[in-house]
């Protein structure tokens, strides 16, 4: 299949893994999101329906990836091809329910959330879509496993009231490990992990993360904190991955794993074994496609319907939240509202823009 890709651009971003994946598995997609210095692209305020229209080729689908940084373009809801979104952090804003209306199909990486979306967008065409390893890059480098724990994530402003930094500052005090702070490129995130005798997870909001599958499929022991949204479908607890309940029960179990290594290589082997034969982003681009081969898809999304005035006001929260202002203005200016009501409008987005 041909597919038109749309998402943030960045090379640790769950899009860019599933764009190489596509490829991977023998199909061919063309990227249609913003323009950055390492990916070529499209402005923001450029029309979907004509950027397809215009491609070389023509596709079979268009699908859109969260997190999209300043990226939901207009026009989707009048597309002719069918239509998908990916919400990954699903977990961590209500205004996704509003992205998800613009969808024929829609997959969620957090599976409480699938029954949700179901009745938000009254059609059955929502997935769970967990995420996953890119096993190119997070694989075993074979390299000598020096780090007491390894860790690779986003401790920004906002996470830093969540138990994340709490239990990263606790570990730190008597482990070695790697510079949590460090940004690194998706080959660092597997040799950090390949380096890792343990890797520590924390979910924000009972999120299956990244983390869980990209540490096991370095071969490291995954300690991830206890949650449901299917964790335990996807691995096996205390046999393939270990859980805990608190900070005391991390820090014993870091200490345990740390004394015991064959009962922690056995069960890292174990984790690395289903991840690598189940949880890959080849597996994820597979699903998809089957999904978007269905005889019976159909264009479900509930804004292929909607009045142009219900689609605005959708729009304007997904801009506003997405910091894009000037998309935004250039809906304003589109319905000819007033100056000052423009203003109003806009004012949300360009708090979020500075503060955010």
């Amino acid at each position: 299949m041909r597919v038109a890709i749309g998402y943030n651009w960045f090379e640790t971003a769950a899009g860019y893994h599933i764009d190489r994946a596509f490829r991977t598995i023998g199909h061919e997609t063309v990227y249609v999101g913003l323009g950055t210095p390492g990916q070529a692209g499209y402005a923001e305020s450029a029309a979907l329906d004509d950027v397809i229209t215009r491609l070389p080729v023509a596709v079979d689908f268009y699908l859109w990836i969260d997190p999209a940084g300043r990226y939901f373009p207009d026009g989707i809801a009048t597309l002719a091809i069918p239509t998908a979104c990916y919400l990954i952090d699903v977990h961590l804003g209500h205004w996704r329910e509003q992205v998800a209306r613009f969808f024929d199909v829609v997959f969620v990486a957090q599976k409480d959330y699938v029954s949700r979306m179901r009745q938000v967008l009254n059609h059955d065409q929502v997935y769970w879509l967990p995420l996953a390893a890119a096993d190119d890059v997070h694989f075993d480098h074979q390299l000598p496993r020096n780090l007491d724990i390894g860790f690779v994530g986003n401790i920004s402003r906002a996470h830093r009231t969540t138990p994340r930094l709490r239990r990263l500052n606790l570990l730190a005090r008597d482990f070695h490990m790697n510079d949590p702070y460090k940004q690194y490129t998706p080959a660092e995130v597997g040799a950090v992990y390949s380096q890792s005798k343990l890797v520590f997870n924390t979910s924000i909001a009972g999120d299956v993360t990244m983390r869980i599958f990209e540490g096991s499929a370095c071969g490291a022991l995954v300690l991830t904190d206890s949650t449901e949204n299917g964790l335990d479908e996807l691995f096996l607890p205390n046999e393939e991955l270990v859980v805990f309940e608190n900070d005391e029960e991390l820090v014993d179990k870091v200490r345990y794993y740390l004394a015991h290594e064959e009962e922690r290589e056995t069960i890292a082997a174990a984790g690395r074994t289903r991840t690598l034969a189940q949880h890959t982003y080849r597996h994820r681009a597979q699903s998809i496609v089957s999904h978007m081969r269905s005889p019976t898809l159909q264009q479900a999304a509930p804004m292929r319907s909607a009045s142009p005035a219900d689609r605005r006001t959708a729009s304007r929260t997904i801009y506003t939240h997405l910091h894009m202002l000037d998309t935004l203005l250039d809906l304003e200016r589109s319905v000819e509202s007033n100056p000052a009501l423009r203003l109003w409008r806009a004012l949300p987005c360009l708090v979020r823009r500075v503060l955010l």
